[in-house]
């Protein structure tokens, strides 16, 4: 099987020849590989661990605001959703904090009218083409921040969250506008992938790591309907639709699947969230992607907790052979987990 069927074959449960995986990491962790391995680029790491899942994008190409100095000495530079943003270098890392929000303070349907969004035409949609060519025999995969996510850069989580209890109407606008885009981008990148695209995952993290963070009627209220759109868009174009949402949004699950979701990562070691639980509740209704903690195991497990956990992962969530996983740590892996402990991931028999 190539990986593009194999990944396939998973996701439909029709018997791939192995568990496929697919691999994530911070920039520093892929630095890291390709120095320990002499490796001179990422396709010889994708070879070496036999990661079945590429992804690509459409990077913006458009006019931006312009950059300033803020009275801290620190340079707010705007995206081309003209979210100012500070970037702050730590032990060779580099970190983000916001500086300017362009909707905070959102109170009126007028406001929101005034806020402009980024123009889909200014978008390198060949990027995706070149990617797909080179990438064949891959299964590839788009998407980024999902609705919810993207506009918790455009205001700051809690506005957010109290704008959906004081201004219902507003709030549904605004994730309605937000869509609209998201369908317009993507609606691009399927045309430009000419059917090469297996998977697209928006990210919208609803759970903390001990809830969720609204209830099941506001979930149902703000964002069912267009979960809905989104996964229908996959589907028109023969991808799957798979949507990330980190913390403990295992009640959320069942909606996901009433709303067309095919698959659902990244599984993080919370209430209800365990492969047990995941495959007796909901095994052969949806596709599970991911699971490998990223919190404990990966950082500070053995390299044989690491083969256990997989082993137990792919022994649960894949019985049999019959598909229904794909492996892959719970979130890009952090520069705190040793290499051996990545060799222990992806050298596991799958």
């Amino acid at each position: 099987m190539t990986s593009k069927e194999r990944v396939r074959a998973a996701i439909t449960y029709s018997y791939p020849d192995r568990t496929p995986a697919a691999f994530e990491s911070i920039d520093l962790v892929k630095e890291k590989l390709l120095k320990h391995y002499g490796f001179t680029n990422e396709d010889q790491l994708l070879d070496k661990f036999e990661i079945d899942i590429v992804s690509t994008y459409a990077p913006y190409t458009g006019p931006l605001k312009e950059s300033f100095v803020n009275k801290q000495g620190h340079e707010v530079v705007y995206n081309s959703w003209e979210v100012g943003q500070i970037f702050h270098t730590i032990n060779d890392r580099v970190f983000v904090t916001v500086a300017d929000y362009p909707l905070a303070g959102l109170s009126t349907l007028k406001d929101l009218e005034k806020y402009s969004f980024p123009n889909p035409d200014n978008f390198n949609y060949e990027f995706v083409k070149r990617t797909c060519e080179k990438h064949k025999d891959k299964a590839i995969i788009v998407g980024h921040e999902g609705p919810f996510q993207m506009v918790t850069e455009l205001m700051d989580t809690e506005e957010f969250c109290m704008l959906m209890v004081d201004e219902p109407e507003i709030t549904k606008a605004l994730l309605d506008k937000m869509v609209d885009f998201v369908v317009e981008y993507y609606e691009r990148v399927f045309l430009a992938a000419d059917g090469q695209v297996d998977i697209f995952r928006p990210h919208d993290d609803y759970g903390t790591q001990i809830s969720l963070m609204f209830s099941i009627p506001m979930w149902r209220e703000f964002f069912r309907d267009n979960t809905k759109k989104l996964a229908s868009l996959a589907h028109k174009h023969g991808a799957f639709y798979m949507q990330h949402s980190c913390g403990a949004i295992a009640p959320l699950i069942p909606e996901f699947i009433d709303c067309g979701v095919d698959m659902l990562e990244p599984l993080q070691k919370l209430p209800g969230m365990d492969p047990e639980t995941l495959f007796e509740k909901y095994g052969g209704k949806i596709v599970f992607h991911g699971g490998i903690d990223t919190q404990s195991i990966l950082p500070f497990g053995t390299p044989d907790d690491v083969i256990k956990e997989v082993e137990l992962y792919i022994r649960t969530l894949n019985p049999e052979g019959k598909g229904g996983y794909i492996l892959m740590a719970s979130q890009a892996i952090e520069n705190d987990v040793p290499i051996e402990n990545i060799e222990a991931l992806y050298s596991t028999p799958r």
